[in-house]
């Protein structure tokens, strides 16, 4: 099974940082445990895109829920919104010779994540789910 930590929270830049420390928390203590060296920054990098592009593409005025669930073998990390969904797979690797404005963020979540999924209008309430996993085993 594992462990699960679920907030809801404004879909609001400023509470980023809230979220984000506690996903560090976690990260720094599966570090000392023995997992790879930089996988906080690794998955704090792929959260922080994650919620960056719900925030500036959502609906303010919908929350935003987040999903941490760890167990021996991964962490994920789901966020939930009601925005407008976009096609997650017409989005290619940027050049990044070009350092281009769009695909960046998604392209750092699928280089540090060992999954990404997204799942646009995913339940009756049209709830966008997008979903990161970082496995944990051999580490």
């Amino acid at each position: 099974m594992g462990d699960r930590i679920s907030v809801v929270l404004p879909n609001n830049l400023r509470y980023r940082d809230a979220v984000g420390a506690m996903i560090r928390e976690i990260c720094q203590r599966l570090e000392h445990e023995g997992a790879e060296a930089g996988l906080g920054h690794q998955v704090i990098s792929a959260f922080n895109e994650a919620f960056n592009n719900l925030s500036l593409h959502g609906d303010e005025r919908e929350d935003l829920e987040v999903d941490l669930l760890l167990s021996a073998e991964q962490l994920a990390i789901e966020i939930r919104d009601r925005g407008e969904p976009f096609n997650y797979n017409e989005v290619t690797a940027p050049d990044l010779d070009e350092l281009p404005e769009s695909g960046l963020g998604i392209f750092i979540m699928r280089s540090f994540m060992s999954e990404v999924r997204y799942v646009p209008r995913a339940d009756a309430s049209g709830t966008n789910r997008l979903r990161m996993i970082r496995d944990l085993r051999g580490a």
